[in-house]
């Protein structure tokens, strides 16, 4: 497929960004009002579809049942469908939960299945794909005989992320259950090369500050502030604005509704940690699809130059997140990750070593068959890094 096929435009539902946000913030509140009626002169039916691929089509059933009960008729059956699947993955989750405590493990919940319980009036509010743990290096052995022990059973990776490879990126090892789901055990809440090479994320402090997810959970998540970044950072960089992003905003938005978030501490840990430029540009998204009360703090102190804010939203914009444009497969995704980087002597960095890469990286990546020109010739070839 060519890449200009790939990133092609596609058309939203929406008529303007406008529309579309007085909705969005109607979703995050649950609260319409008689002159607030978004959807007045919106086909619904294409709403709908649009909120599924969104994941957010659990979240628009619940709030939208009274206010559009047309627009609720078309989401249930996205409804029913999360709902068994988020029973399926928390009952996994259970039984991991008691495992893990039995091994003294504590379980550190990333993403959807932290979200989902703190953020979000109901578990199956929140769609997921996974469940995401985040694992103390030295505890990842004990972790993974503990998944086996429950009749997980670990992925290798694909083989262009051999686990080797993850391991070296602070990745994730994926375990399959038996009849059904995913769990994944992170090194990190914040992993890949992007990251190693250009931030410096200070884990050991997000670790000391992770907390219950309720007071009567055996379950921890991230600090709010660290779950921002963590969301953002993730959205930006290691999805390249291209997978849920809405969703994504809607993370953020429900997070800091349900816990208070200090956006002066976020914007100085993003800026500490090398990551400004990343989350700027999530939470600006947020704030202009969205809106959210304090984030023009963080976004003040975040604010890259304009030439920088100008080539980002050529890649990324209001309308091109609600026009669902994704530029994963395409080489502007590469263009995206050295916009995203904060320093230009990082972004140097980033694009020698993208070329010319650790010998560990190669060895991890092609085992004894790797060399730097072959590994140069699939980057300039077929822009496989």
């Amino acid at each position: 497929m060519s890449e200009s096929a790939t990133h092609s435009k596609k058309e939203g539902p929406w008529p303007d960004v406008a529309t579309a946000r007085l909705f969005l913030a109607y979703l995050t509140d649950g609260e319409s009002t008689g002159e607030n009626r978004p959807l007045a002169s919106v086909d619904q039916s294409a709403v709908a579809q649009w909120l599924v691929q969104q994941g957010l089509g659990p979240l628009a059933f619940s709030r939208c049942r009274h206010d559009y009960p047309e627009l609720a008729r078309h989401l249930q059956v996205d409804r029913y469908a999360a709902v068994a699947q988020s029973a399926l993955y928390f009952a996994d989750l259970a039984q991991i939960e008691v495992a893990f405590q039995s091994a003294g493990l504590p379980v550190v919940l990333l993403k959807g299945a932290a979200l989902a319980q703190a953020a979000y009036d109901d578990v199956a509010l929140r769609t997921m794909s996974d469940v995401d743990i985040w694992v103390c290096e030295l505890d990842m052995p004990r972790a993974a005989r503990t998944m086996q022990s429950l009749g997980f059973r670990a992925y290798d990776g694909r083989e262009d992320r051999p686990l080797e490879l993850q391991m070296l990126s602070q990745g994730e090892i994926q375990f399959y259950g038996k009849h059904w789901g995913l769990v994944e055990l992170h090194w990190s809440p914040f992993p890949g090369w992007w990251l190693a090479r250009t931030a410096v994320i200070e884990e050991t402090a997000v670790w000391n500050r992770i907390e219950l997810i309720t007071p009567d959970s055996n379950a921890y998540q991230l600090a709010a502030e660290d779950m921002v970044i963590q969301i953002a950072v993730h959205q930006a960089v290691n999805h390249q604005m291209g997978m849920y992003v809405v969703r994504g905003l809607m993370d953020i938005a429900r997070t800091a509704k349900t816990r208070p978030v200090d956006w002066a501490v976020v914007a100085d840990r993003a800026q500490k940690w090398r990551v400004r430029t990343a989350v700027w540009l999530v939470l600006s998204l947020l704030d202009q699809l969205i809106g959210l009360p304090g984030v023009e703090v963080a976004l003040a102190q975040l604010r890259p130059s304009p030439w920088r804010q100008q080539s980002l939203k050529k890649i990324v914009s209001p309308e091109s997140v609600l026009a669902g444009d994704d530029i994963r497969e395409a080489r502007t995704r590469f263009l995206l990750l050295l916009l995203l980087v904060d320093r230009w002597q990082d972004m140097i960095y980033l694009i020698f070593r993208t070329l010319w890469p650790e010998t560990a990286w190669l060895r991890a990546r092609y085992g004894q068959r790797g060399n730097h020109w072959r590994h140069l010739w699939q980057v300039v070839r077929y822009g496989r890094v």
